[in-house]
């Protein structure tokens, strides 16, 4: 059976881009049916590994969290989130036990990819995608692209997240293809032009974040270090001759209180900005104000996982950092702190070793990336979303792979 179901998985990268139903059901299906293989096949030892032993004491905070909260009924969350360990698990499975499974999820991560390029640029030259999904825009003029997410912004995200898997993909089939080897420089530089256009700022710096690690690591690509210079004049020259995008990544300043944005006619300051100095933006530094309040009240099993939207104006703190606190109490943060700093060390041994890196070591240095930037405390959406855990949890599989391999 389990020859069959896994191919679900080859739905995901274009499931991801629908939203998060289909995905959330391939992964479910493919967990639950798993569950029942790894009985019935005795594949006990895939699961006997640190990364989901860790995973289960937190669930286990999870679960006690939501047991001794206000509203009980958060222990539907908590009882879900198990699936995303599993799914990290049955990844690390198929990675091992079917070789070509590897190669063909990579052709359609790369094709996803593609396709988004080509329909983005479809949007933003003729103001709508192929499935006539508008171009949107702010009030100040400026158009920013969203292809098949329409109205939400997340192409940026999706894309930003992806990006270590969409470099293992290059890495791994770039001997398979002409074209990709010949262009992989390009290729891989791509994803930043369209982060750019979609306007999102913490998705900019997530994708530029894991961009210049792995190419100032890499034996792969950018041989002549001096080419990146090349390929980066093109993202410059877009600032240049679009200074209204220009402004909306500097406005993240304004918002931190760093640069002034001047003041206008009325002597107000311009854009409706506050003055001051504040963790990211006045908004993102109340909400982490809010978490560290509620974790004082409820220090040691927080107030339950999603229910900071029971005590706030918000739905989430948009910190994951300030929801688990929060939310979890500080037995689960520390656990999170471990497993973060844990993943930076190893990021950080890496890059600054010495040694030439082969390519399990890139794949390696990749995922860790992929890993680390996903759980910094910077802005970020719902601990609990469902498509962006599926992004998060994915990439562990693969570390848990190359974590055993030895040669690609």
């Amino acid at each position: 059976m389990i020859n069959q179901y896994y191919k679900l998985l080859y739905l995901l990268p274009v499931g991801l881009i629908t939203g998060p139903f289909i995905p959330d059901l391939i992964i479910s299906i493919c967990v639950i049916l798993f569950l029942f293989d790894t009985y019935r096949l005795k594949l006990f030892k895939y699961f006997d590994n640190k990364f989901f032993k860790l995973f289960l004491l937190f669930c286990l905070f999870l679960n006690i969290s939501s047991l001794l909260s206000d509203n009980i009924s958060s222990i539907k969350y908590s009882l879900s989130y198990l699936r995303f360990g599993i799914f990290s698990v049955f990844v690390f499975y198929v990675l091992k036990r079917y070789n070509s499974f590897k190669l063909y999820f990579s052709y359609l991560t790369i094709s996803v990819f593609l396709f988004l390029f080509i329909d983005s640029f479809i949007q933003l030259i003729f103001k709508k995608n192929i499935f006539l999904f508008k171009l949107q825009s702010y009030h100040s003029g400026l158009s920013y692209i969203t292809s098949t997410f329409n109205e939400e912004k997340r192409l940026g995200s999706f894309i930003a997240r992806m990006y270590p898997l969409f470099l293992v993909s290059v890495i791994l089939i770039k001997n398979r293809i002409y074209l990709i080897d010949k262009y992989k420089e390009i290729i891989i530089t791509i994803p930043l032009l369209l982060v750019i256009l979609s306007t999102e700022r913490v998705s900019l710096f997530i994708i530029s974040f894991c961009f210049f690690i792995f190419i100032f690591k890499s034996s792969i690509f950018f041989k002549n270090k001096f080419s990146i210079l090349l390929l980066i004049c093109p993202i410059i020259l877009l600032f240049y001759f679009n200074p209204i995008l220009l402004e909306k990544f500097i406005s993240t300043f304004y918002l931190i209180g760093i640069l002034d944005p001047g003041l206008n006619e009325a002597g107000e300051i311009k854009g409706g900005y506050i003055k001051g100095l504040f963790i990211f933006s006045k908004f993102h530094q109340d909400q982490l104000l809010n978490c560290i309040k509620l974790f004082t009240e409820n220090i040691f099993t927080g107030i339950g996982p999603k229910n900071y939207k029971y005590y706030t104006d918000e739905w989430h703190p948009h910190n994951f950092h300030g929801q688990i606190i929060a939310e979890m109490g500080i037995f689960a943060y520390i656990l999170f702190l471990i497993i973060f700093f844990n993943t930076g060390l190893r990021l950080f041994n890496f890059f600054f070793s010495k040694k030439k890196l082969v390519s399990i070591e890139e794949l390696k240095l990749v995922i860790l990336c992929s890993i680390f930037i996903n759980f910094l405390p910077i802005p970020n959406g719902d601990f609990f979303n469902n498509w962006l855990n599926i992004i998060i949890y994915l990439p562990i599989g693969y570390y848990l792979y190359f974590n055993e391999t030895k040669k690609i």
